[in-house]
């Protein structure tokens, strides 16, 4: 937050609405005097059980806050329903807080006229809005529709308190508008009296291919696969299936179910998570509690996948590994650049750039880059593919790389480059191995994405 030092010069009074005991309070009437403004004071949420939207407003834009909590807490610290109209003034004229960046909206109830208003604060050009938290917030109905685009917002957050009758879950209404929230990079979705929607959650994640930050909890375990009650809406087993197919780009998963009591479903989990991590190539943190590993099988299961994965960095919790990072990790901690995005893809641009280049180049352009011990170490693999070698090892790792490439390009949709790269590949002659090449033209088959290869490629 930046705290203003100037004083308003707008009459404060003159935007009263109403005449709330509230406006009394000593902290609110230095405020309509013009008086300074005081940040971690409680003139917001006076002004907000007040109702008074215009000088709340005039709040959050003379403290020139990046972050404000609209929110309505009685004695017992429990939510009270936003007073009416009052969300829907302050997105109406958001453009006058042009330094507020992060909005909690808690308590409030959507309507259509106030989705219309929000979807129009986020598609101005004027707005500065990147991140929205809501908290036991709902639809007045099942029909209002959340705002279908939002080009600033980078973090979403969506939690839910209390369970609230109806046959549309406020979340599900909530993730079924997001397909179009381009920029969208973390999401945070918290249920704690009823049980999340992993077809829901799924699907968002396949039309969000930006997001890479995902964060669940849960209080009550779904049943597991075999139960009469099981909903396999309600199955985890749909996201660790995306992942372990590499078809989402998530680098941090944060999954929280706090029922630890329930053996059939933490197996479940378990299973699909072992077998999400044998073939996972984007997770790089992953939190877990609540799920146990309490058998020798479970752990050794566990350590199995592990072992064969090569981009987690962090795990937690730690208790059934003796509180000590396990060694797979350390390894990959070790070994992290070679399996990076980045490095792949600068790899292949390098490779693009210099394949004209007389092999001779090679080791002097090697030599200019590699002014260390340790980006000699880096390096090799740079050249290996920039380089037209015939040696065996070296044209396998160079396939290896550029097959790496392609499948990212693939994955996150970047059809420019990927032409680019091929285009490249096919002019000077120089393809991928049989086996890296039939991978790649499966995965963009799998992905619908045939428009990525050129013309007569995968025959």
């Amino acid at each position: 937050m930046k705290r203003s030092n100037t004083s308003a010069a707008t009459n404060r009074r003159a935007l009263t609405l109403h005449h709330n005991p509230l406006l009394n309070d000593p902290e609110v009437v230095a405020f309509l005097d013009g008086g300074p403004v005081r940040i971690f004071g409680g003139l917001g949420e006076k002004l907000i059980q007040a109702n008074e939207p215009a000088l709340l407003l005039e709040y959050i834009a003379v403290s020139q806050c990046s972050m404000f909590h609209l929110q309505w807490l009685n004695d017992r610290f429990e939510t009270m329903a936003l007073p009416e109209g009052l969300l829907e003034y302050l997105l109406e004229h958001i453009d006058r807080a042009s330094g507020l960046t992060m909005l909690t909206v808690q308590g409030a109830a959507l309507s259509t006229a106030c989705c219309t208003l929000m979807q129009n604060a986020l598609a101005s050009p004027a707005c500065a809005l990147t991140a929205l938290t809501f908290e036991d917030c709902h639809f007045v109905d099942p029909h209002v529709q959340f705002p279908l685009r939002a080009p600033t917002i980078r973090t979403l957050h969506w939690h839910e308190n209390t369970r609230l009758p109806g046959a549309v879950s406020p979340m599900d209404q909530m993730l079924s508008a997001l397909a179009g929230w381009d920029h969208l990079e973390s999401t945070s979705l918290i249920m704690r009296e009823g049980l999340l929607n992993f077809a829901t959650i799924t699907q968002m994640l396949t039309h969000n291919p930006k997001v890479t930050h995902l964060h669940l909890m849960c209080d009550t375990a779904p049943t597991a696969p075999g139960d009469a009650a099981y909903q396999p809406q309600q199955d985890p087993a749909l996201l660790f299936n995306l992942l372990e197919n590499n078809q989402i780009p998530l680098v941090k998963l944060e999954i929280y179910v706090r029922d630890a009591r329930n053996p059939a479903f933490n197996r479940h989990f378990l299973q699909h998570l072992s077998q999400c991590l044998m073939t996972n190539t984007t997770l790089e943190s992953l939190y877990a509690p609540g799920i146990g590993m309490s058998t020798h099988a479970d752990l050794a299961q566990f350590n199995t996948s592990l072992n064969a994965n090569h981009s987690l960095l962090y795990l937690a919790p730690l208790e059934p590994f003796n509180d000590k990072v396990p060694p797979p990790l350390r390894r990959n901690d070790r070994q992290r650049h070679w399996f990076t995005q980045d490095f792949v893809l600068g790899a292949a641009e390098a490779f693009v750039r210099l394949i004209e280049l007389p092999s001779e180049l090679g080791p002097k352009v090697g030599n200019h880059l590699a002014s260390t011990p340790l980006e000699r170490i880096y390096c090799g693999a740079l050249m290996a593919l920039v380089c037209k070698s015939t040696h065996q090892g070296a044209v396998k790792l160079r396939s290896t790389g550029l097959r790496e490439a392609l499948l990212i390009y693939i994955r996150t949709n970047d059809r420019d480059h990927c032409l680019e790269l091929l285009h490249a590949l096919v002019r000077n002659k120089v393809d991928l191995l049989p086996e890296d090449k039939r991978v790649v033209v499966e995965y963009a088959n799998s992905r619908n994405r045939q428009d990525f290869l050129p013309h007569g490629y995968a025959l």
